[in-house]
């Protein structure tokens, strides 16, 4: 059993999968202090331990200095564990403590007494993997690097890896389910869109979180998602890194809606620039990354920002939203606990623009997103489609004059003229003062030689709409026509 190098092992695994850092070390490394300051937790590495003297030491050490410790460590612990890692004999005493302070000494000798410590049984069967080449200098140079990326990067994410898996998974039903990635079909499975959020349908702001454009948009919200939520989650936790998460993503969403009212809006980029707001908050708050750190996510931000420029369907306002709204939830959270005055200023601002982000999507002009699909799917030939799009609008009660008049040009063109009027009428009794319905049906009739009945209609259209060039001249056409023939 190498006891050297699973007493690095230990390390590096107590700081990658239970998110301790090191907070002290002595110079030959042979004792390393970890702390978790979350669970306000302590633990103590030491190997090359040979006599019960030196463990009685330790604890005496801790006993008659526990304020000094605490000052050093930044709060008072509850327990401190010792782990001596040794291929020494000596005799072992239980000099455990449970008052004042709880102490408990664990002597690692073997894989079997390994057991003792580790929390889990996977973490408990990685390190006694037989299998391992690494060596203990690979360790020990991963547990005391000082670049803060590296440590952030190295760390087990469970919240970042989850949301990668979800977005992947969702991706590939996409591609056997759907198998192409229309505006029709993005729409379908909740991509985001302002005409359907202020008519109720408000689950979109969440599921147009999960859905991507192809595969350029995923691959690199999936990659920027694995480098900013992995540090994020490393410093603030995984519970709090899915809260900036959602809330950046929703606020990004907000801010999309209320500039962008005509197209549809999906992916997670929202999300993830509310993660890079969210970095930007703790260097502030922090001021513990030095200028190469700085330099290193200012460059992996340009490059992101840089490659997004050249991609389709990019909704900056989206970013800009997610960045602000991370920014603002990070820094809500730690004045919390640390500053009230701050916290309230902060959680008034957030709340000051979301307010008014709701005023603004509820009152600037809606365009019928159907509307626009029909005449996509129209412009492109897809007749069938524009049908099929035409069906769901009138289904879901969100069809307007327009949707009846593409529909009856739609039917002209698959069908009869007479059909198409039909429909034009159907939809005129919805909305009998459409401007667009009676000019339509106004030209139908003339064609059919019923100047009378046109004539009648374009006049309900001018009335609608007096400015309309169109309108105008139909009606003064037809009425010197009605006027020679009255002749």
């Amino acid at each position: 059993m190498n006891i050297e190098k699973l007493y690095w092992k230990t390390l590096y695994y107590w700081i990658r999968y239970l998110n301790y850092d090191v907070i002290s070390r002595d110079k030959d490394d042979a004792e390393i202090w970890l702390v978790h300051k979350r669970k306000q937790s302590v633990v103590i590495f030491r190997k090359d331990v040979s006599t019960t003297q030196e463990v009685r030491f330790d604890k005496s050490r801790i006993l008659d200095h526990q304020d000094d410790l605490a000052q050093k460590i930044g709060f008072k612990p509850s327990s401190y564990n010792f782990y001596y890692f040794t291929d020494r004999e000596f005799s072992e005493e239980k000099i455990s403590e449970n008052d004042p302070i709880k102490l408990n000494f664990f002597i690692i000798k073997n894989e079997e007494d390994i057991k003792q410590i580790t929390p889990n049984f996977v973490i408990h069967k990685m390190l006694i993997n037989n299998n391992d080449k690494k060596t203990y200098s690979h360790y020990r140079r991963k547990v005391l690097t000082n670049n803060p990326l590296d440590k952030h990067m190295h760390r087990f994410t469970p919240a970042t890896y989850l949301l990668i898996i979800i977005n992947v998974v969702i991706w590939l039903c996409m591609i056997l389910y759907l198998n192409r990635f229309s505006d029709v079909k993005l729409l379908d499975v909740g991509g985001l869109v302002h005409f359907n959020v202020v008519h109720g349908e408000w689950y979109r702001l969440i599921t147009s979180m999960f859905l991507h454009f192809n595969f350029e948009h995923i691959l690199m919200n999936m990659l920027s998602l694995f480098i900013f939520g992995k540090i994020v989650e490393s410093i603030v936790g995984s519970w709090r890194m899915l809260i900036i998460y959602f809330i950046s993503g929703l606020f990004g969403n907000f801010v999309s809606l209320s500039f962008n009212t005509s197209t549809i809006s999906v992916g997670a980029s929202g999300a993830i620039f509310g993660l890079i707001g969210a970095i930007f908050a703790i260097m502030y708050l922090s001021k513990t990354f030095d200028k190469k750190v700085i330099g290193q996510l200012l460059i992996a931000l340009v490059i992101l920002v840089g490659l997004s420029l050249f991609m389709s369907n990019i909704n900056i306002m989206a970013h800009l939203g997610g960045f602000i709204g991370g920014l603002l939830i990070t820094l809500i959270g730690y004045y919390f606990k640390n500053n009230r005055q701050l916290f309230w200023i902060f959680l008034i601002i957030l709340l000051t623009i979301f307010v008014a982000l709701q005023i603004r999507i509820f009152t600037i002009k809606e365009d019928n997103i159907y509307d626009k699909l029909i005449k996509d799917q129209m412009l492109a030939g897809n007749y069938s489609e524009a049908k099929s799009v035409v069906t769901q609008t009138l289904n879901k009660k969100y069809a307007d004059d327009e949707t009846y008049y593409l529909s009856g040009l739609i039917t002209a063109t698959e069908s009869s003229q007479s059909e198409a009027i039909a429909e034009w009428e159907r939809g005129l009794k919805s909305y009998p003062n459409s401007g667009i319905l009676n000019y339509e049906l106004a030209i139908a009739n003339r064609s059919l030689s019923d100047n009378k009945k046109a004539l009648k209609y374009v006049k309900k259209a001018v009335k609608s709409d007096p400015s309309n060039t169109n309108y105008k001249n139909l009606q003064k056409e037809l009425s010197e026509s009605s006027d020679s023939k009255d002749k």
